[in-house]
């Protein structure tokens, strides 16, 4: 995702409750031999994902080697999931994002931890994994540190983006440098000169859709040495100077009409149709959209990928997302679940992602296994190599969700955007807003 940059790990949707209620849809599945986890992996499993991840090529290779194994899918549903979860029957397998969701499932007890099935997994060894893993860990009081929740599917640093090489050039504007990141400022007053109109109607926007995401607005702040969250996560604070700044320059974005924002919403959803069609010039994601560029006509022509932009002075580049899946608690069949997660974390269906581009793998000896055939892609795996010396792990808040929180703030920012609250005055509502949630959580959880 992911100032709200809006990706395919993202769009999260700006409402607490979420779209409406999935339709089960049963696909009887097997598939390769369940792995070595030391489990059987026999019986149904449930899988609450995306379709366009565990798809029906990946269900088949899976039903055809454990036809005693098959699979119900449930096309993933916030408010489902949470139905679900109460009513003490959640799915076996469920679609996350570890960076933002760990802290809040480990502590509520939601998610099964996974030390020991990974510990007998003969597929990999904790060592095999990126470093990135570690969002999925929590220790009852720092991410990175502790038991593991879930398994990364493949991944990026989120706060990158791309850009047209061919629109960079006919506004005379120098290419971003890897190892000189723009800033948000710089961006911005380039993609003012990149926006186009015609009878009053923007024809093409310079900037990345951008809307106030707190797991976005966090990376930003990283980048100045400062977080949304008190150091004990109970409390937000968007009054700082540094969250003034990030506000500030979200409105602005929204006023000069720059680029889509929530009082100017991309109809396609994300950034990748009208930057393909070139009626955007930069698009966020990071090193994922490698298999979307290969995959399209023309894209390969003129898309690179960038650094992530600063704020601050000092360079991070975190992944707001790192998707993966997790084990409930309370699953039916943790053993099948993790059978099938691991072979499909670190088996053939991870061999084959990673072959086209289309995230980093987690499992470390299969980056190698990334295409670098093209231009493109060799220049990505170039900006990516210097990226990794700046990857982070961020923290966040165990008593409420990023989407709740996002929810909370952003029905302001068409205020902020049309003039009836100042960036202080937003500060203050928002704190408001998010600080209740977060006082609702403490009191539910303890802390």
């Amino acid at each position: 995702m992911k100032t709200s940059i809006i990706n395919r790990r993202g769009f999260l949707g700006l409402s607490a409750a979420g779209v409406a209620a999935a339709a089960l849809s049963a696909c009887t599945v097997n598939s390769p031999a369940p792995p070595g986890s030391g489990t059987s992996g026999t019986g149904g499993i449930t899988i609450m994902g995306n379709e366009g991840e565990i798809t029906k090529d990946v269900i088949a290779a899976w039903q055809q080697k454990n036809p005693e194994a098959p699979i119900t899918f449930v096309k993933y549903d916030e408010t489902r999931l949470n139905a679900m979860l109460a009513a003490g029957s959640p799915p076996d397998l469920v679609r996350g994002a570890g960076a933002q969701i760990t802290p809040y499932l480990a502590t509520r007890k939601i998610a099964k931890p996974l030390d020991d099935y990974i510990a007998k997994s003969s597929l990999f060894k904790s060592s095999d994994l990126e470093s990135v893993n570690d969002v999925w860990k929590w220790d009852g009081t720092t991410q990175g540190a502790g038991q593991t929740y879930g398994l990364t599917k493949d991944w990026s640093l989120d706060m990158m983006f791309w850009y047209n090489t061919s629109v960079f050039e006919e506004v005379g504007a120098k290419a971003p440098d890897s190892a000189n990141p723009p800033t948000y400022d710089d961006l911005l007053e380039i993609a003012k000169t990149m926006t186009k109109s015609e009878a009053g109607k923007v024809t093409r926007y310079g900037l990345f859709a951008t809307s106030p995401d707190v797991a976005v607005l966090q990376g930003m702040l990283a980048t100045a040495g400062v977080s949304l969250f008190s150091e004990d996560f109970k409390k937000v604070d968007f009054s700082t100077p540094e969250a003034q700044k990030a506000i500030r320059w979200l409105g602005d974005v929204a006023t000069a009409k720059a680029g889509y924002t929530l009082v100017d919403p991309n109809p396609d959803g994300w950034d990748w149709p009208p930057f393909s069609a070139q009626r955007q010039a930069m698009a966020a994601g990071g090193y994922w959209v490698t298999g979307i560029v290969g995959a399209d006509a023309t894209a390969p022509g003129f898309a690179r990928m960038a650094p992530a932009p600063l704020l601050g002075t000092q360079r991070v580049s975190p992944t707001t997302s790192a998707t993966g899946h997790w084990i409930p608690e309370k699953a039916k069949n943790a053993d099948g679940s993790f059978a099938f997660l691991e072979w499909f974390t670190a088996g053939q269906p991870a061999v084959d992602r990673a072959a086209t581009g289309s995230g980093l793998p987690v499992i470390k000896s299969l980056r190698s296994n990334l295409p670098a055939k093209e231009a493109f892609q060799k220049a990505a795996l170039e900006v990516q190599k210097e990226e990794d010396k700046y990857a982070k792990v961020l923290s966040f808040s165990p008593y409420a969700t990023v989407t709740a929180l996002t929810a909370a703030v952003s029905d302001l920012f068409p205020k902020l955007v049309e003039g009836s609250l100042t960036a202080g005055q937003f500060a203050d509502q928002a704190n408001a807003k998010c600080n209740a949630l977060l006082d609702e959580g403490v009191s539910r959880i303890g802390g």
